[in-house]
């Protein structure tokens, strides 16, 4: 495999990580979304019923404002169990009211109160086997975008069944960044073992855009006042503080960043696969061939949830063709690791530029240093099932968006499709 050679960047010069372009050139409907919790609702649908049996009890828990990380541990206390204990099949908004089950190995079937307010256990059951990660079908979704004229929404219906006809573009959204939108900086200087770099960009005040809340430790750090800045976090830096307690230890740069929690590095390395994966779709919708398969294209299988090549003696040239208009297959992008499989030639050049132009060296992600195994993800994803009404409530004009989307696909992406730039939730001190 050719491989791309990029010189070291300043991280602050790599280039936004989001997918920038749009499918349609219809005329989005703007306003906003989020304004109200129940007004963004997810339901998980499974893969999957429980068999009444088991050592795992399963319930259905519906939460309002509550994060993925205080949900399980709420369940851990509640439970009296080890974190890993715990199975779901996905990590759920923390703005929004969702539904979705949870396992939990344990011999009790009783079930604790929780806060009625913001937890409810739906129902309960027991299974043989913990859910895994990915063990859903998709998720269904029901989110209504206020400030908008609800006599407008003839454009945002438009754009869902163009979207239904052609595909969503499968593009990772900004909660795959970080709430900075800077994980794939944090990722790139970790692979190049930049880890002065990587400090000041993870806890200085000079790098990404960070909330006025977390300005003193950010000065602290840089003007090396290790504890204070420590003593000046909020909870929410419970990775962050790690590397401050080395470097109040004396530790190098080096020592410090290896402080850094697994989970968290994954994240970052997770990122940077993604910025190239968007920069590739980018130029595929660019190109007007996101929905086309091109001489060496890596063909996914919707149905089988899977890649193959399009020289898989299962599918003729015809089958192809018919496959991909019907929507049973689609063209792949790029998740850089050491077993992804490599495209043809032309594809390969596409995707190699893209890297470029994301700022990153596929080297680095390639080698065994990046500890990524590497895949390859579909360019599109289905949008199914999907309605629309519109009206005026005692908080004003809506429109409402219904539809379900596979596994691994988010919902941002179709709201970015209909409503334009205005999608991204812009904070106040992150800049456009």
């Amino acid at each position: 495999m050719v491989v791309t050679e990029l010189r070291p960047v300043k991280l602050e010069d790599l280039p936004d990580p989001r997918l920038l372009v749009r499918s349609t050139n219809d005329e989005s409907l703007g306003g906003r979304f989020r304004v109200h919790n129940d007004e963004f609702l997810v339901e998980e649908i499974s893969l999957f019923e429980p068999s009444g049996e088991g050592e795992h009890l399963y319930v259905r828990i519906q939460k309002n404002g509550v994060s993925h990380r205080d949900m399980v541990g709420r369940l851990v206390r509640a439970f009296d169990v080890p974190e890993s204990a715990i199975g779901y099949a996905g990590m759920k908004d923390r703005r929004a009211i969702t539904q979705q089950t949870f396992s939990i190995h344990t011999d009790k079937n009783d079930i604790p109160k929780f806060d009625e307010e913001k937890i409810s256990v739906l129902w309960a059951d027991r299974h043989q086997h913990k859910i895994r990660r990915g063990q859903l079908q998709g998720n269904r979704f029901s989110i209504r975008i206020r400030e908008v004229d609800p006599l407008a929404a003839p454009r945002a219906w438009k754009i869902l069944q163009h979207l239904e006809q052609h595909g969503l573009p499968n593009a990772y959204m900004s909660q795959r960044f970080g709430y900075r939108l800077n994980n794939h900086r944090l990722g790139a200087a970790w692979l190049s073992g930049r880890w002065l770099d990587l400090l000041d960009e993870w806890l200085g005040p000079d790098g990404s855009p960070a909330p006025p809340s977390e300005s003193q430790a950010r000065a602290d750090y840089a003007a090396g006042r290790f504890q204070q800045a420590i003593a000046a976090s909020g909870r929410e830096w419970w990775a962050e503080r790690r590397a401050l307690e080395a470097l109040a230890e004396g530790a190098s740069p080096a020592r410090a960043c290896s402080e850094v929690p697994s989970v968290i590095r994954q994240l970052w390395l997770d990122s940077v696969q993604a910025t190239i994966f968007n920069h590739t779709l980018a130029a595929r919708l660019q190109a007007g061939n996101m929905s086309q398969l091109l001489e060496g294209d890596i063909p996914w299988d919707h149905g089988r949830g899977r890649w193959f090549r399009q020289d898989d003696q299962e599918r003729s040239a015809p089958m192809l063709a018919e496959d991909l208009a019907a929507f049973r297959i689609s063209a792949t992008g790029p998740l850089h690791g050491r077993r992804m499989p490599a495209p043809g030639s032309e594809v390969q050049e596409i995707e190699q530029e893209a890297a470029r132009s994301a700022g990153m060296d596929v080297k680095l992600l390639d080698s065994d240093g990046g500890s990524r195994r590497g895949s390859r993800r579909p360019l599109r994803v289905p949008v199914s099932n999907s309605g629309m009404d519109s009206g005026t409530d005692e908080r004003g004009g809506y429109v409402r968006l219904i539809f379900e989307l596979p596994r691994g696909a988010y919902a941002t992406g179709v709201l970015s499709e209909v409503m334009g730039s205005n999608a991204v939730e812009e904070r106040g001190w992150l800049r456009s």
